[in-house]
C-alpha cells in the first residue's frame, strides 16, 4: 500500500462524506442531477402539443379582446378574395355587421341566415334554374341597403320584430327574389327586342 493510496482515500471519503451531508442520500442526488432534464423535456413537449384554442382555455377578458379583435377586423378578412373564400357582401355591409354582432359566432349565424334566404329562393324556383350569384357588383350594393333597412326597423320598431332571426331571413328572401324578378326582365327583353320596339311606338302613338 502506498500513502498515496491512503491519502486518495480519505479525499473520496471526504468529499462523498459531504455529498450525502448536502443531499440527504446518494438517491435524492441523483434525483436532483436528472431533475433539470425532467423539466427541460416537459417544456419541449409543450412545444409538440396540438392547438387548443378552446374558451375554456382562456379567461373571460382574454375571450373579450379575442373577439373584439376580430369583429373590428372582419372587414379585412371576410371580404378578401386572396383567402379564397366566399365573398358576396362588400367591406361596407361587412362593417355595418361588426357595428351589432359582439361575437365572431353571431357574424357567422348572420351570414348563415343570408345564405339560407338566397338558397330558399333558388329551390323555390328550381324549375327554371334560379340562381342567384351574391357576387353580382350591383346585388353587393343592394344586399348592404337591405341589411341597413333591417336594422333600422329593429332600432325604431324594437317591441314590433318578436323574431329578429325570422325577421332577417324574410328581409334577404324577399331582396333575392325581386332582384330575380328584374333580373329575368331585363333577359327577356334582351331576346325579345321586337316587344320593347312595339311598346315604343304605342307610346308615340
Amino acid at each position: 500500500m502506498k500513502a498515496t493510496d491512503v491519502y486518495l482515500r480519505g479525499e473520496f471519503g471526504r468529499k462523498s462524506s459531504q455529498t450525502f451531508a448536502t443531499s440527504g442520500s446518494s438517491k435524492n442526488g441523483l434525483n436532483l442531477y436528472r431533475e433539470p432534464k425532467e423539466r427541460d423535456k416537459n417544456r419541449y413537449n409543450i412545444d409538440t402539443q396540438k392547438l387548443n384554442f378552446s374558451t375554456a382555455r382562456f379567461s373571460p377578458d382574454e375571450i373579450e379582446k379575442q373577439n373584439h379583435d376580430l369583429i373590428n377586423h372582419a372587414n379585412d378578412f371576410l371580404t378578401n378574395e386572396d383567402t379564397g373564400l366566399p365573398v358576396f357582401l362588400e367591406p361596407e355591409a361587412v362593417q355595418l355587421l361588426s357595428l351589432w354582432c359582439r361575437t365572431p359566432q353571431q357574424m357567422r349565424r348572420f351570414i348563415g341566415i343570408i345564405l339560407n334566404a338566397k338558397y330558399r329562393v333558388e329551390k323555390d324556383h328550381q324549375d327554371i334554374g334560379v340562381l342567384i350569384p351574391l357576387d353580382d357588383e350591383e346585388l353587393k350594393p343592394l344586399m348592404t341597403k337591405a341589411l341597413r333597412r333591417y336594422f333600422n326597423v329593429l332600432r325604431s320598431n324594437e317591441k314590433h320584430i318578436k323574431n329578429v332571426e325570422n325577421y332577417l331571413y324574410g328581409t334577404m328572401q324577399n331582396l333575392f327574389g325581386v332582384w330575380r324578378n328584374q333580373q329575368a326582365a331585363r333577359e327577356y327583353v334582351a331576346k325579345h327586342p321586337e316587344e320593347q320596339n312595339t311598346d315604343n311606338e304605342r307610346s308615340w302613338n
